[in-house]
Formats: structure tokens, sequence, C-alpha cells
């Protein structure tokens, strides 16, 4: 239906003007759409940001510890091999204390056995080999050196006391060097345990 209104203008209702401007709305309504894409994506980047963050300090963490760790170990292994050295000495401790003599006693026939102008420059044991080695010099007058030493073996050999607790004997090593105008020769005899 068609309205005429016939009021002069002045008396004519005016129609109210529409509140919004459509145009004007869907600027508005793009320009939030658009700041609220990119407040999203600063929270996703932010977000992104603080998960790296956070990981990166785990595998901080992470690294540290595995370094106390592979401290500890790496002193738990030289504790270990200082252990295996220290019962290896105790096999060597026990092989020698189970002997059935006394130290002193036999350094003390040792040292009854020996003949003038014979000194003994080390005397050692070798749990491993399972021996007595005796290393020592005599004052050389020609072949009278070798006759010595020679003598010295047959005395240990014959003194059964002192022998009984080896079962061989053997000249390992001689030398002879020149010392002063003075020939001295260097022995070396193995005595095996039994």
């Amino acid at each position: 239906m068609i309205e005429i209104n016939l009021l002069p203008e002045e008396l004519r209702k005016k129609k109210s003007e529409p509140v919004f401007n459509l145009n004007m709305e869907a600027e508005k309504l793009r320009f939030l759409a658009i700041g609220g894409a990119a407040g999203i994506l600063i929270l996703i980047v932010i977000a992104l940001s603080l998960g790296s963050f956070i990981r990166k300090a785990q595998i901080n963490d992470l690294l540290a510890r595995e370094k106390v760790f592979s401290d500890r170990l790496s002193k738990i292994d030289s504790i270990n091999k200082e252990i295996t050295v220290l019962k290896a000495k105790m096999v060597v401790l026990d092989q020698i204390t189970k002997r059935k003599f006394i130290w002193a006693e036999k350094i003390n026939q040792l040292s009854d056995l020996v003949l003038p102008g014979i000194w003994f420059t080390r005397v050692y044991t070798d749990s491993s080999e399972n021996k007595l080695t005796i290393e020592g010099s005599v004052i050389s007058k020609s072949e009278e050196a070798m006759a010595s030493v020679g003598k010295f073996m047959k005395n240990l050999k014959d003194d059964a006391q002192f022998f009984k607790d080896f079962k061989n004997i053997r000249l390992e090593s001689v030398q002879r060097k020149e010392k002063d105008e003075m020939g001295i020769v260097d022995f070396k005899i193995v005595l095996y345990f039994q």
C-alpha cells in the first residue's frame, strides 16, 4: 500500500535515520577480525616461544643430570678398578700369609748361608709366579766368583731347614763388570715355592 503524506514539510514527521551505517560497521568488523587474528597469532607465537623456552630448560636440566651421573659413573669405575687391584693384592697377601714359615726366620737363615764376598742387592717375591728372587754381587777373582755363587746355591739347597719350603732353585742370570780395576759378578738366583 502506498501512503501519501500531504502535510507540509515542516510538519511532517521526520524519519529517524538508522543508528548504524552498514558500511561503517563492516569496516569495524573487518578491523576487529584482523586485530583478533593478529592477537591469536601473537598468542600462538608467545605460546610456542614459551614452550621452546621450557623445553630448553628441561634439556639443560637433563644434560646437567647426565653430567652428574657421568661423573659418578667415572668415580665408580675408578673405585671398581681400585677394588680389583686391592683384591689381587689380597690374593697375593693370602698366598704369602698361608705359607707355613715366618719370613724373618727365612731371611735370617738366608743371611747365615751367605758366603764372604757375596752381598745381596735385592731380595723379593713374585707371588704371580710363586717364586723368591735373590739378586746380588760377588767380587770376582777369575773363576772364583762363579764358584762362590755355585757354592752359595748348593748351601741353600743342602740346608734342609731353609729349602723345605721350596721345590727348585735356579741361577737365572750372571753378568760380569769392572769397577775400580776389580771384577764384579752380578747374579740372580730364583727359588720356586712349593
